[in-house]
């Protein structure tokens, strides 16, 4: 579908749902609305024909025709032969039944023998008219499920919605449902943007409108687990338009800010909720965007300590320079901090193949067996770095730098994968608008920590020369 036709059919859908008239639909698309007037005002022309009541003579007139119809084609059902092995079985059955009926009642069957059958094999073929239109619906019901904005099953898709709204028994099914109609909203910005399909404003704008009031609605009265999956329907929304945006029409920009913006409040309260429930379920944070897309520009002035070194003067926020070359048998930690972030003073970790900027002992955090006085010392096969209190773990592994962030929400330790290596070389990192948004200033030192960890290949052995023999 053409970038022309979805904006023809957000303003098609508009015009139906009355959210728009043909004057807002041109002020929206400035640019083609020389192409859409035609199309928007045969559509509104056809659609006031639909609004106006008939005149009661024409209504009864097309009433009689309607019945003259419909009586030829009952009586075009009623001639029509069934197929004969379908008449067969029916008259064995049929004779069965008879045979044991007493005798009179056998003669008298006999006797209208003739007369059901004319009216059997009509029957017969109503009901596979019958039965053909059932068919027929149940495929358009079925297959419209997986229809996209934009295909002409779509319409059958959302009236299907709101009949399972409508038949929902109690408050907590029609929660139930909502939530799948808003994890619905984003499995189809998924779709459209892996099949490269133009995104308007009405899908935008849908996903919204039934997204908003399923955040403003939640409270404690919701269960825990309606909670968690309301948070990750939220996210879900926030990723899938990250991952649309080129194919976003660019008059929608707006409402994606806003839809962002409420994605963000439904990650934010329901995690708040959930923070003070006993029962919720241990969440596992998977990285959803790659390192390429992690920010790792201060967003703070840096202040370099009074005993900066020369080799402490690099740019803040920058991956730090490496002092030696780490190997796979030490672990170093610096004494001495290399920079002031905010409060925190950083020192360098130098490990296996890993270089990272981590805070310091001073501000409470320590590298577990590793006393920073003693210089290098044996590299373990995960650093453990936490804080006094014991509320915040940071793991990284020397050898690719994966790195895990472990947080204790209400007794329990949320999972979050900071740094995950991928075996074809990628890496994926947390998402950090995500952090930010469920734990607040909690997640500065781990993400601080995520943007300052330097991985340096092990450098490839120079084979040796091989020696030419001398020409004799």
């Amino acid at each position: 579908m053409s970038e022309f036709e979805t904006r023809l059919s957000d303003c098609l859908e508009a015009l139906r749902e009355g959210r728009w008239d043909v004057d807002e639909c041109l002020r929206r698309y400035p640019a083609d609305a020389a192409a859409l007037r035609p199309h928007l005002l045969a559509a509104a022309a056809v659609a006031r024909a639909f609004d106006a009541p008939p005149r009661e003579a024409f209504a009864r007139t097309a009433r009689e025709r309607f019945l003259v119809a419909s009586g030829q084609r009952l009586q075009e059902a009623f001639g029509h032969e069934p197929d004969p092995s379908f008449f067969a079985a029916a008259r064995v059955r049929f004779l069965m039944a008879a045979h044991k009926m007493k005798a009179g009642e056998r003669e008298q069957r006999r006797r209208l023998a003739p007369f059901v059958g004319r009216h059997f094999r009509g029957l017969a073929a109503g009901m596979a008219v019958i039965v053909m239109m059932l068919s027929f619906s149940t495929y358009t019901v079925s297959s419209a499920s997986s229809a996209l904005p934009g295909d002409w099953q779509y319409s059958v898709k959302l009236q299907t919605e709101r009949v399972r709204l409508a038949l929902a028994s109690s408050d907590g099914a029609r929660r139930d449902i909502k939530l799948d109609i808003a994890e619905e909203r984003a499995h189809e910005i998924e779709r459209l943007a892996r099949l490269h399909r133009h995104i308007g404003q009405s899908v935008i704008q849908r996903m919204v409108e039934q997204t908003q009031p399923l955040i403003e609605d939640a409270g404690q009265s919701w269960n825990s687990d309606d909670l968690a999956r309301l948070e990750a329907v939220a996210e879900r929304q926030k990723t899938a338009l990250s991952q649309a945006e080129p194919v976003i029409d660019p008059a929608a920009h707006a409402d994606v800010a806003a839809a962002v913006v409420l994605s963000q409040k439904g990650v934010a309260l329901s995690y708040q909720l959930l923070s003070t429930r006993p029962d919720a379920p241990v969440r596992v944070i998977t990285p959803a965007v790659p390192l390429s897309a992690l920010d790792t520009t201060p967003t703070v002035t840096e202040t370099p300590p009074p005993s900066e070194t020369p080799e402490a003067s690099s740019t803040a926020g920058a991956s730090p320079t490496p002092s030696r070359t780490p190997t796979s048998s030490q672990i170093d930690v610096g004494a001495t901090p290399v920079l002031v972030r905010g409060k925190i003073s950083w020192i360098r970790l130098s490990v296996g193949h890993i270089m990272a900027l981590i805070p310091s002992p001073t501000d409470g955090w320590n590298v577990n067996g590793v006393d920073v006085a003693d210089g290098p010392q044996p590299a373990p096969t995960l650093v453990k770095l936490s804080n006094a209190d014991g509320t915040s773990l940071i793991t990284i592994n020397p050898t690719n730098g994966d790195m895990y962030w472990f947080i204790a929400v209400n007794g329990r330790f949320d999972e979050v994968q900071m740094r995950i290596a991928q075996h074809d070389g990628s890496v994926f990192v947390a998402d950090e608008d995500y952090l930010g948004t469920v734990y607040g200033d909690a997640a500065a030192v781990p993400l601080y920590v995520l943007k300052n960890i330097e991985y340096i290949p092990p450098a490839t052995p120079t084979p040796e020369p091989t020696e030419t023999p001398a020409a004799p």
